[in-house]
């Protein structure tokens, strides 16, 4: 091919690109207006399988920032494969007072380990952290309660780390309180790496649900929280 052929097709390119990202952004503003009028909710822009390629855009998940709420979070679609659990929480300040409409951003593997839908990792800028597929934000109720449903999450391929969920909880002093939520029947999380991830101050709970309907519910006490 010479190069009187290359540019016609990188023009073509160019045109597709562009045609698509506006489209994007399209969907993204719509999805603002009804999320604005409460003509949706954000588990169900979540849980939509024609928006899923959208998850991965920063304009994407800052509306989904913006219209967190205290309601039980939905993460995957119902043909998300893996097992479908039931995470709980509550949260507590340093002094164990509970922390009442704060937010809080997860965000997890697929059942094979993977960030992306098409590699294990996502290469962009805070790649796994700012464009995970399966994520979500939600404020604390009340009572500094939360809880929300998605598949549980594998650990890493090739990799010895145990499956976890990351959970950020927003300080008003724009700090963050960083950690995991790990599960205790997960076959990786024993010998060193289980007395690690307890050093480590990472979350483990057992299931107090069924086989079939698994439930974990963690208590999170923040250190920096005034």
């Amino acid at each position: 091919m010479n190069f009187k052929n290359i540019i016609p097709i990188i023009f073509f390119s160019c045109i597709t690109a562009a045609a698509s990202c506006q489209q994007s952004n399209d969907q993204v503003k719509n999805i603002a207006d009804k999320l604005s009028k409460k003509e949706t909710t954000v588990s169900a822009v979540l849980t939509d399988p024609s928006l899923m390629p959208l998850h991965s855009l920063t304009a994407f998940r800052d509306i989904i920032k913006q219209h967190a709420n205290a309601e039980k979070l939905v993460l995957n679609t119902d043909k998300e494969p893996g097992i479908k659990i039931t995470v709980k929480g509550i949260i507590k300040d340093k002094k164990g007072n509970l922390m009442a409409n704060n937010l809080v951003y997860v965000y997890q593997t697929s059942t094979e380990g993977w960030y992306s839908d098409t590699a294990p990792h996502i290469q962009k800028n805070e790649g796994d952290r700012r464009h995970a597929r399966l994520f979500g934000y939600f404020k604390t109720g009340s009572k500094g309660e939360f809880e929300f449903s998605t598949i549980k999450p594998n650990g890493y391929p090739n990799s010895e780390l145990p499956a976890h969920i990351h959970i950020e909880i927003f300080l008003k002093n724009e700090k963050l309180f960083i950690t995991e939520l790990l599960f205790d029947d997960d076959p990786r999380l024993v010998g060193d790496i289980r007395a690690r991830s307890i050093a480590e101050k990472f979350l483990i709970e057992k299931n107090t649900g069924t086989q079939s309907e698994p439930v974990y519910s963690y208590m999170i006490q923040n250190p920096y929280a005034d």
